[in-house]
């Protein structure tokens, strides 16, 4: 079976995002204690620290996101994405050899800068992909980030204690130089560079993605969607330990995984469903159910229910930014889907630097289980809000009505 260049494009980028997303989520479980070996010795001054460099890596992706997305519609996707690989491969690697904590924050920083992998990754396979299998690429796309976050942190916890921490970080870079590779080699983009009477200023491009009616309800709605994970992620640990006296990083881990695979899955069997009831349906069911899936979590009485609600939970979880991503990639203008996947890439960025804090000031003023029914009716009332004005895209009704005008193999 001979692939077509849409297909042979997502099945590189998948496997090159796979890699880089885990060299990224190698180091995410030690930076608190490679924070206290840079000099900062008290508990609670490492995990302000670690607060810091958080905010300080998605702030820069905030602020830089929608720069490189109006970029990638005047030089290409992929030259995006590669540069992308590069940058992370300079700034983590160098990450190895700082000295102090403050180094430390200006790399985390600069690659919050210059990285921004899935807004590119996504923008390349959202233009050069058939309307009818934009869920099911996007929903692949998004596949890889969910398994390299379940993998990742796992396999960096066990390579640190082996290896060092920085050591960690000098792998988390080859991953990228892998990652830069297969894109190089195997990505195929047929992108053709806008003439100099047809190239559009940086406001340009911006504006003309914010005129599409229901661009910026899209973008407000992956704010919300991506802020439900990120906001009840900082109790999750506290609450477990509410279960168990023993092995309470190992359980909580457990927890986020019994998330992060069904919605692994969930992100590409949704592209499915979707086909056949539409993205905006589709958007609407993955919401709602995991709202109501959100919601019983704060009155779990023991680890088991936990799992298994948090395990329905990812299933819906799995299905929604995809579902976001379709959506607003069947509406972006022809040639400015990197400007709109720029605007989501900001919009993602922001939800988690301020979706923790907000999970944690609320669980602080109301309580650890409180966030769960907060955020599961938000997601209800964001499954309301799509229902009521989001509408399919024009370009994917035509293509389900060319589908279905098609005659069949057997006439």
């Amino acid at each position: 079976m001979k692939l077509e260049t849409w297909e042979k494009n997502l099945y590189a980028v998948w496997v090159s995002q796979f890699l880089a997303l885990m060299g990224a989520n190698l180091v995410f479980p030690f930076i608190p204690f490679f924070v206290a070996d840079l000099g900062i010795e008290s508990k609670s001054d490492a995990a302000l620290w670690s607060g810091i460099l958080a905010t300080a890596t998605g702030a820069m992706l905030f602020i830089s996101s929608p720069l490189w997305g109006s970029l990638s519609d005047r030089f290409g996707r992929k030259n995006m994405l590669l540069r992308a690989y590069a940058g992370a491969t300079v700034t983590i690697t160098a990450q190895a050899v700082v000295q102090n904590v403050w180094q430390l924050l200006i790399l985390r920083g600069l690659q919050g800068a210059f990285v921004g992998t899935i807004p590119a990754a996504t923008a390349l396979i959202a233009g050069g992909t058939p309307q009818k299998r934009m869920a099911y690429a996007l929903g692949l796309v998004q596949m890889a980030v969910f398994t390299s976050q379940t993998i990742g942190p796992v396999v960096g916890g066990v390579m640190a204690s082996a290896l060092g921490y920085r050591t960690t970080f000098a792998v988390g870079g080859l991953f990228y130089v892998v990652s830069f590779v297969v894109c190089l080699v195997f990505v195929k983009e047929e992108f053709r560079r806008p003439e100099p009477h047809e190239r559009a200023s940086y406001i340009q491009n911006l504006r003309a993605v914010m005129n599409v009616p229901a661009m910026l309800l899209l973008i407000t709605v992956m704010f919300l969607v991506s802020s439900a994970a990120v906001f009840v992620r900082p109790v999750v640990p506290l609450v477990v330990a509410g279960f168990t006296d023993s092995s309470v990083a190992t359980k909580s881990g457990f927890v986020f995984a019994a998330v992060a695979l069904p919605s692994a899955v969930a992100a590409v069997v949704s592209g499915r469903f979707a086909v056949r009831t539409g993205y905006r349906n589709a958007l609407v069911v993955a919401t709602l159910g995991a709202g109501l899936a959100y919601i019983p979590v704060a009155i779990a009485n023991s680890l088991l229910p936990m799992m298994l609600l948090m395990a329905l939970v990812g299933i819906f979880s799995g299905a929604m930014i995809p579902m976001v991503n379709a959506l607003i990639g069947a509406a972006a203008p022809e040639g400015k889907h990197g400007s709109a996947f720029g605007l989501v890439g900001s919009a993602q960025a922001l939800s988690f630097a301020v979706a923790p804090l907000l999970g944690g000031i609320t669980a602080k003023q109301l309580g650890i289980h409180a966030g769960f029914p907060i955020i599961g009716t938000m997601l209800v009332v964001v499954a309301g809000l799509v229902w009521l004005t989001v509408r399919e895209p024009a370009a994917l009704l035509r293509d389900e009505a060319i589908a279905e005008q098609a005659p069949s193999p057997s006439r």
